[in-house]
């Protein structure tokens, strides 16, 4: 079911559908709305929810059934639109971004996925081990999302996850965790927030004259 709307950094709105329902009721939905979903019947079960609710988020935001395009990398654009858009997906959830003006990434991750730990050696670098105590999972998992939502802004699956981007310190926050980063040369904005189960975390790029109003 669509869960909310909300706006996050630079104007960027960002939809939530949490996947309730089994697969035939939401191609049922899309049908509804005019959505094609003919291409659709042969996925699997889980791709079949998670691309129709997709779609559905795509046509709540835009006001009509739209086309969704994807580039060599797999990054997402909305066909005959100037629009910047991110989507994520869980096994509980499918979120959209989207920005007229300003290119974004978007991750999200469930709170207790407790794995991350396990992997922290493959995603932070040595000086970002040194602020994120071994215990702390929401710290964990908000640099996770970081990094991933960063690689999507960047359009870039080969990138470096330890030396290739690179956190600063950050404190978790109680309704939403600000963090900065750097991508080559690329300094980050980032917003991560507690919602529906999932960290929600969506990455800006920043120009100078931005960083200095901040």
């Amino acid at each position: 079911m669509l869960v909310e709307e909300m706006s996050y950094l630079v104007g960027t709105r960002v939809l939530l559908w949490r996947l309730e329902e089994e697969p035939q009721q939401l191609l049922a939905l899309c049908r509804e709305q005019g959505i094609p979903v003919e291409d659709l019947m042969e996925l699997p079960a889980k791709r079949q929810r998670e691309k129709a609710a997709e779609r559905l988020l795509l046509c709540r935001a835009f006001g009509r059934p739209v086309t969704l395009l994807h580039d060599g990398q797999g990054a997402p654009s909305v066909q005959e639109m100037d629009m910047n858009v991110s989507i994520t997906h869980t096994m509980k959830l499918v979120a959209l971004a989207w920005n007229e003006e300003h290119v974004i990434g978007l991750d999200a991750e469930q709170c207790d996925r407790g794995q991350v730990i396990k992997v922290r050696d493959k995603f932070l670098n040595a000086a970002e081990q040194q602020f994120i105590h071994v215990d702390d999972l929401a710290a964990h998992i908000i640099a996770w999302t970081a990094k991933e939502a960063i690689i999507k802004s960047e359009r870039n699956s080969a990138l470096d996850w330890t030396e290739g981007i690179i956190l600063e310190p950050f404190s978790v926050g109680a309704d939403e965790t600000c963090m900065t980063a750097h991508c080559g040369r690329n300094c980050y904005r980032l917003a991560s927030r507690l919602l529906e189960g999932h960290y929600i975390t969506l990455a800006v790029p920043v120009t100078g004259e931005y960083n200095k109003e901040a």
